[in-house]
């Protein structure tokens, strides 16, 4: 598929590398110029807003703020929550 492909799309940079140094080193030395990362523009962010608007809506709710739009990090927050019974009952609804 290399061979017959104008380019190969690792998507993200770090996959990228991995293709151009390990899995495909060989076609990168003879085509270096074929090989880049082109992302599709879905963030977990968005893609949690778009396929679950009730989670996002519980993350916001349960994060006091919709902070974790823009930053995933604050996912980090939900552990705090881990043994709350009331946050554990609005997770399972």
């Amino acid at each position: 598929a290399i061979v017959g492909s104008r380019c190969v799309n690792g998507v993200a940079a770090m996959h990228s590398h991995i293709l151009q140094t390990r899995v495909f080193r060989d076609f990168h030395d003879l085509w270096p110029r074929k090989f880049s990362n082109v992302t599709n523009g879905v963030t977990p962010r968005r893609w949690v807003q778009q396929a679950n608007p009730e989670l996002a809506t519980l993350l916001t709710l349960l994060l006091d703020g919709e902070e974790w739009k823009r930053d995933l990090g604050r996912l980090q927050g939900l552990r705090e929550l881990a043994d709350d019974q009331r946050a554990r009952e609005q997770w399972r609804q």
